[in-house]
């Protein structure tokens, strides 16, 4: 099924005026991925930057380079390998630890780092452009809708962790005067949630930050509801904006939620020939940053403009966030009734 609908994404370049035969390999492009690291990203994200590259209409070669790991050692492998190969530039949706081993050898191909964002890092030298979201910006723009008093549930992982300690520092030194703010940590089965709520008035008109993945938010909010805690409103950021949180949820267990979002800007060549391949570029936030590196890499070496107009500040993309509220089927901008 998939090779039937790239055969109808070429059939369809063709009809838009573009010749097939004239898509000779010239610009010599790496995805690099370790399968047993990131999994499934490792094909949708090899889909993502094939469809890119041909809604460019630029001449193109895009190779896969898997490695067993992010080590050092492996990294350091395929980066002689892709020298002999004569590669031009390299997307690499590598984890934090992948890339800070990357960072400790010398490479002076261009790279686009789409799952990491540059204040992770340190010492990153120019050639390498960092393309995640920024969830310190998403949680920064929930900040003004925090109560006084605000509960911390998140995924007791390094994410998790992460997201948890700066939502607390953001909101303690933010203006609205946060004077509690309590952080719960919740286990891989969210067996947690039930426990820390048995006692619904602690949670009475308090502010109630998620940063679990949308099952346990859903697990959450559901609880909530059914104790009958009477929350201000409950906030969350990208890991939420997902459709999977209307079909697990009722209406009334998220009425009061808000969902921060860096997926705004669409390019309609480039969704249309990621649609093709049935790539997700409207809630899948990997595969679209996989989109905007793809776009960027093309653009450097053919010297054009980029068809996605996001800034780049100091090598890291700089994306816009909105307040979303998940109403019956599907999210609307926020309406602030403040």
């Amino acid at each position: 099924m998939k090779f039937l609908i790239l055969i109808m994404s070429f059939f369809i370049i063709t009809a838009m005026g573009i010749e097939q035969s004239t898509f000779t390999p010239k610009a010599k492009i790496a995805l690099l991925s370790s399968p047993s690291v990131i999994g499934r990203y490792t094909q949708s994200s090899y889909n993502v930057a094939l469809a890119t590259f041909l809604a460019s209409n630029r001449e193109f070669e895009l190779i896969s380079y898997t490695i067993k790991d992010e080590s050092a050692s492996s990294l350091s492998s395929v980066f002689e390998q892709m020298t002999n190969d004569k590669i031009d530039a390299v997307l690499a949706p590598l984890t934090l630890s992948g890339v800070k081993n990357l960072l400790t050898l010398p490479t002076d191909k261009l790279l686009f780092i789409p799952t990491v964002h540059k204040r992770d890092v340190q010492n990153a030298p120019e050639n390498i452009v960092f393309g995640a979201i920024d969830y310190q910006a998403q949680i920064q723009a929930l900040v003004p809708y925090m109560t006084t008093s605000v509960a911390v549930f998140y995924d007791n992982s390094a994410v998790g962790n992460s997201l948890s300690t700066a939502t607390q520092t953001l909101a303690h030194e933010s203006k609205r005067g946060v004077r509690s703010l309590t952080a719960y940590a919740v286990d891989a089965k969210g067996a947690d949630i039930v426990k820390y709520l048995s006692k619904p008035s602690a949670f009475s008109k308090r502010s109630i930050v998620t940063h679990l993945p949308v099952v346990k938010t859903a697990m959450l909010t559901a609880h909530l509801t059914f104790i009958g805690v009477k929350a201000t409103n409950i906030l969350s950021t990208q890991m939420n904006f997902n459709p999977s949180l209307l079909t697990l949820t009722q209406l009334s267990n998220r009425k009061n939620m808000i969902i921060a979002n860096s997926i705004i800007e669409q390019v309609p060549s480039i969704y249309e020939s990621n649609a093709l391949l049935n790539n997700d570029l409207t809630f899948d936030w990997i595969n679209y940053t996989t989109s905007v590196g793809a776009d960027y890499l093309i653009s450097r070496l053919y010297g054009y403009e980029r068809a996605y107009s996001m800034r780049i500040v100091d090598s890291q993309v700089i994306y816009p966030v909105e307040l979303m509220s998940p109403k019956e089927s599907g999210f609307e901008p926020f309406k602030d009734k403040q």
